[in-house]
């Protein structure tokens, strides 16, 4: 049968307190422990980690169990274990265990005090609140004594196991990422190496002669401009046939035209000179 008593986290209602479901120890409840269970950490007084933890100890004489986690963690002689012996399930919640010999009459009708008083409807605490009210003295007698013993080896066992695994997790990330720097190092020298032998093979090769551009295909000639190329075309065909027409012409009207004859010399004045004899001329002089 499941037990009446859950873990739950710190009750909002209840700011500075204890953090248990239904606790009955009342607001001054003194001391509070730390406490994990199920992944979550509670604040709670010594009866509701006892509630908490119902197989760890006997809830007749308030000894840990040996066979429990915590009493596994005590110094060898602790007061607070119990030696080793048989035990009893209560036979309503089947979660809480006593000692045979703590359990008056039939095992088998064996029931826990926190069943019996959930029979009665009324809440039960293993440190029940302060007849004096809120701030009075309070006396601790043996039982109590015990209860806060038994409670603080269970709360301890309980946060030193946390501790094991958050170190057990914080060496395995630290593991992690010294590994992922080792591998993000070697593939950066992988880098660099395979940057320097391209830069090297780049040096070596030779470089290639530039190509000339590449001739744009001339652009589609669209239906009203192919009239106009095949009229060009026509004309470009019928050029060189005209030029050698006219030059066939040019040469027909040299050969066929007479050439100009020169006009005759003037005709000279062949009239005798007459010459008059040396003698008179000197005479003269």
């Amino acid at each position: 049968m499941a037990s009446p008593f859950r873990p739950s986290q710190p009750a909002p209602s209840a700011p500075g307190g204890c953090g248990g479901d239904g606790c009955a120890s009342g607001r001054d409840a003194w001391p509070l422990l730390h406490f994990r269970h199920e992944g979550v950490f509670c604040l709670l007084c010594s009866s509701c980690v006892l509630l908490y933890n119902p197989a760890a100890f006997c809830t007749a004489c308030l000894h840990l169990l040996s066979t429990s986690d915590a009493a596994a963690s005590a110094p060898p002689g602790d007061p607070a274990v119990a030696p080793p012996g048989p035990a009893a399930p209560c036979s309503i919640c089947g979660l809480s265990v006593a000692h045979l010999s703590c359990v008056p009459g039939d095992p088998a009708s064996f029931v826990c005090p926190p069943c019996a008083a959930a029979k009665e409807n009324r809440a039960f605490s293993f440190t029940p609140v302060n007849p004096g009210g809120p701030g009075a003295p309070r006396a601790l007698d043996q039982r109590d004594a015990r209860v806060l013993l038994v409670a603080a080896r269970i709360a301890h066992d309980s946060v030193s196991r946390a501790a094991a695994a958050a170190r057990q997790e914080a060496e395995r990330r630290v593991a992690e990422a010294a590994a992922a720097r080792k591998r993000s190092r070697e593939m950066l020298d992988a880098a660099f190496r395979a940057l320097e032998a391209e830069a090297r093979e780049a040096k070596m090769r030779p470089v290639p002669a530039p190509q000339p551009p590449k001739k744009k295909p001339p652009p589609k000639s669209t239906e009203a401009n192919r009239d106009k190329d095949r009229v060009l075309k026509l004309n470009a065909m019928q050029q060189p046939a005209l030029a050698f027409a006219a030059a066939a012409a040019a040469a027909a009207a040299a050969t066929s035209m007479p050439l100009p004859t020169p006009p005759p010399p003037p005709r000279e004045d062949r009239r005798p000179v007459k010459q008059e004899p040396q003698g008179e001329i000197f005479g003269t002089l």
